[in-house]
């Protein structure tokens, strides 16, 4: 009775008890390391990198025959942001996947490339920081390489999108050579779809934990920083919804620009959720990995 008392007790803090201290001193560094005043940096890049991004995606889109399937992508991304922030950024996001002027992608295309990547190189800066990372590399390599991280995040996207196209004719194909009905699945019935986007997502944040920052990790220490960020945007991000709809202080005190104060605002709950992440990403490696190892035994 002893042994299993002692047993409960044991898992009761290792996965209950450390993991709240964790959070604790995640929500500590992150204020002690400026991450409030990050966030709002980050909120910044993002705005001044979206357009750029999206001018870079749609052109690339387009020129793999991929118009359609990439619209529909952003739009269901778009849709699932907040009111005053889809108003406020749709008419120019609708003038962009229009599409843009070659002429003047040709002229801009580096401003392009550079605006676009700063965002990356914000994250690694303060990542840096969440990770203590007390030497980084000169700045003009760090924004080369947040230029070829930019383009790896472009491919990603494409890749993502194109699947959109190519997961269809996959499809049919099964059902053509099987005979099988793929079609009549109800994915929403069982969740698959909604699971299937959260692990994407969670991925996605995991490996920009892992590719940012100037540290050496393995991409498995970056797992719960990234599963917690996500369960925390879909949080935030309905309570930041139900705060703009139930009470109407941006409006009233903003007016006209109401829609880019709520954009900024929403960019910044994300930025403030994925500084913390990498806070307990850190801490969680160092509890679980160095104060719990169990400590060797010497040989007489």
């Amino acid at each position: 009775m002893q042994a299993r008392r002692s047993k409960t007790n044991y898992y009761l803090h290792k996965f209950l008890l450390i993991p709240a201290r964790i959070f604790r001193i995640s929500v500590i560094d992150t204020i002690r390391h400026d991450g409030i005043e990050h966030a709002g940096y980050l909120a910044f890049l993002s705005i001044l990198s979206l357009f750029p991004s999206l001018i870079f995606l749609v052109s690339i889109v387009g020129l793999l025959g991929a118009t359609e399937a990439g619209i529909t992508v952003i739009n269901k991304a778009l849709a699932s942001a907040p009111g005053d922030m889809s108003a406020a950024l749709y008419p120019r996001i609708n003038e962009i996947i229009s599409g843009p002027e070659n002429s003047f992608l040709t002229i801009a295309i580096i401003g392009v490339i550079w605006t676009a990547s700063s965002s990356v190189e914000g994250c690694r800066t303060i990542l840096n920081r969440a990770y203590r990372v007390t030497f980084a590399p000169p700045y003009l390599l760090r924004r080369l390489i947040s230029i070829f991280e930019f383009f790896v995040i472009i491919f990603v996207i494409v890749s993502g999108i194109i699947s959109f196209i190519i997961l269809p004719n996959i499809i049919k194909f099964i059902e053509n050579e099987f005979g099988l009905d793929l079609t009549g699945i109800d994915l929403d019935a069982f969740y698959l779809r909604q699971i299937l986007l959260l692990t994407i997502l969670m991925g996605a944040v995991s490996l920009l934990y892992y590719i940012l920052p100037n540290a050496k990790q393995k991409i498995t220490q970056t797992v719960p920083g990234s599963i917690l960020a996500v369960i925390m945007w879909i949080l935030f991000g309905k309570l930041f919804e139900l705060y703009l709809n139930h009470f109407p202080q941006v409006n009233f005190v903003y007016g006209s620009l109401a829609g880019i104060i709520a954009s900024l605002m929403f960019f910044y709950l994300i930025s403030l959720v994925f500084i913390f992440g990498a806070e307990f990403n850190y801490h969680f490696h160092r509890a679980y990995k160095i104060f719990l190892k169990k400590p060797k035994t010497s040989k007489k």
